[in-house]
């Protein structure tokens, strides 16, 4: 998947893509051409040049879900504001699960919209993993609780898996018939690196969420899991990756359905009033 040139016959030369790119690969040739140099600063793929180009004079190899659509310059005319408020405020992180299976063509959905998340210098080298098998999901509930027994208010983990078993209810995952993870292979050791690459990691799992939420979904971030990994590293083996577990969520059909919004503190804005 690459930019290899650009299309002379189509191209206006209105010099947009270069207006556009960050790492400038692009340039004004003497006979007034626009070229594209890739060995000047490797190209990062961000996409912006393809996507500002009026006359789609960008020349691709190995890309097939380049789009255009009515609205695509007018965002603003997609969605009205008061309608994604509205999503956006009934989303709730759901504890409670119908003992039933997502099909696979509407989890695809919540990765297809993962896979649009923006992230740092486009740097996507994160990996996803679905767990399904209820085995595999109720070995890593035990971890996580064996690793938060504390926080839980019990005296030891046995104690709180005994409980939890006694009531024949799963406090970690809540029986959600999946466990999406997003997580990084290579190890990153500079932590302000590693922030930046949990905002990425925030941002598409946000993305999944809420396009799970117009499916007729639920979710709930995984703190818990996600935070146990640290003193429990046998959780990674579980999951049968390496790295950094940089997010998680559970996804599945409600069990419950809420009926009012709920109440938020208001946010204290530096600067506002200067406006």
């Amino acid at each position: 998947m690459s930019i290899v040139g650009i299309n002379q016959e189509k191209c206006s030369k209105c010099k947009l893509c270069l207006q556009e790119c960050r790492r400038s690969p692009f340039y004004v040739m003497e006979n007034g051409d626009i070229g594209f140099n890739e060995k000047v600063l490797p190209c990062i793929m961000c996409g912006h040049c393809i996507a500002i180009c009026p006359e789609n004079a960008i020349l691709t190899k190995d890309m097939d879900d380049i789009d255009t659509f009515a609205g695509i310059d007018s965002p603003e005319t997609l969605i009205d504001y008061d309608d994604l408020f509205k999503l956006l405020r009934v989303k709730r992180s759901i504890r409670r699960y119908k003992n039933k299976k997502v099909p696979k063509e509407i989890i695809n959905k919540v990765f297809e919209a993962m896979r649009y998340a923006p992230s740092g210098a486009n740097n996507r080298t994160w990996r996803y993993l679905i767990i399904s098998d209820q085995e595999k999901l109720s070995k890593l509930s035990t971890e996580v609780i064996k690793t938060n027994y504390l926080y839980m208010g019990f005296e030891s983990g046995e104690k709180a898996i005994e409980y939890y078993q006694s009531i024949k209810r799963d406090p970690i995952f809540f029986g959600a018939p999946h466990l999406i993870v997003l997580y990084y292979e290579t190890v990153q050791k500079s932590m302000t690196l590693l922030g930046l690459r949990a905002n990425d990691v925030g941002i598409a799992l946000t993305y999944g969420m809420l396009a799970a939420e117009t499916l007729g979904l639920g979710t709930c971030w995984m703190g818990g899991l996600q935070g146990s990994i640290a003193a429990n590293r046998g959780i990674l083996d579980i999951l049968e990756i390496k790295g950094h577990v940089l997010g998680a969520f559970i996804l599945g059909l409600p069990a419950v359905k809420y009926r009012r919004t709920t109440p938020r503190s208001p946010l204290k804005i530096k600067g506002l009033d200067e406006l």
